[in-house]
């Protein structure tokens, strides 16, 4: 046996021992078509989030109902509110400004509507939730919620217009000293709404020199405060006022005859006349 034919007949047989031991390549499996009648199963597409809520702001005017509304005028609130209310169901801010005026002529079912619609439509706004508070108050309702809620979204909110509102929700949670340093930051839709507002804490804690002090501000201000004049008058019955109490009650009647407390403010004025 030659060299040469020695080392074929050794490769040969080393590669017939190692064969069983060497994977074959697979080509790769082909997916099974779907079975007839059955529609192939689609991969579920992920959730995408909700689009963000558009902030939502008053329409140019509006501001004007609101001023109205402060003066207790709320025939011409509902005039000026007129050209606006097509937007009644969608804007926030009409919604808010209806429901005031709806609070003001005594419907209080459709003002509370209208006032829980505007805080769904801006629910990072205070000023709804103030004003719901408010009515609730008015029906002489636990409004406990309602201020707390403002409190919350004013604090989110930041910024001085925001503090106002925190300031009336701090007032109306008897949280007195806080409402007070509060509103001293505060900016109000209108500037005498803050001396009015720590007035009214103010007669709230039974501090009548200060009460007065700040209503005093409050009229002078703005002579049409309507509701300045009822807490003033208050504070001063309290002080042995008699006529200062008697002129600030007739000036509220005379501003606002047919606000909740007319009746109250009539009888004051009887008592002390007869």
């Amino acid at each position: 046996m030659n060299v040469k034919f020695a080392r074929f007949t050794l490769a040969l047989s080393l590669a017939l021992l190692l064969a069983p031991f060497v994977a074959e390549a697979k080509p790769p499996k082909k997916p099974r078509p779907p079975k007839p009648g059955k529609p192939a199963q689609e991969q579920p597409s992920k959730p995408q989030g909700e689009p963000a809520r558009a902030e939502q702001t008053p329409p140019a005017g509006l501001d004007g109902v609101d001023e109205r509304l402060w003066h207790y005028q709320t025939g011409a609130a509902r005039d000026a509110l007129g050209r606006f209310m097509d937007q009644a169901d969608g804007n926030a801010y009409v919604a808010m400004a209806y429901g005031r005026v709806l609070d003001q002529e005594k419907k209080y079912g459709d003002a509370e509507g209208r006032l829980r619609k505007a805080t769904e439509m801006a629910p990072s706004d205070p000023a709804p939730f103030v004003y719901l508070g408010e009515l609730q108050l008015r029906q002489g309702r636990n409004a406990d919620d309602a201020f707390r809620k403002a409190a919350e979204v004013a604090r989110a909110k930041g910024g001085s217009e925001a503090s106002y509102y925190l300031g009336v929700a701090q007032q109306r949670l008897k949280q007195y000293d806080e409402a007070v340093a509060t509103l001293q930051g505060a900016r109000a839709p209108q500037p005498a709404l803050i001396p009015y507002q720590i007035g009214v804490t103010r007669a709230f804690q039974e501090n009548w020199p200060a009460a007065v002090e700040q209503l005093n501000r409050a009229v002078e201000m703005d002579s049409g405060l309507a509701y300045a004049y009822y807490y003033r008058g208050l504070a001063q019955d309290k002080l042995g006022r008699k006529d200062q109490l008697v002129g600030d009650m007739e000036r509220f009647l005379t501003l606002a005859p047919n606000a909740p407390e007319a009746e109250r403010a009539k009888a004051i004025i009887r008592s002390i006349k007869h």
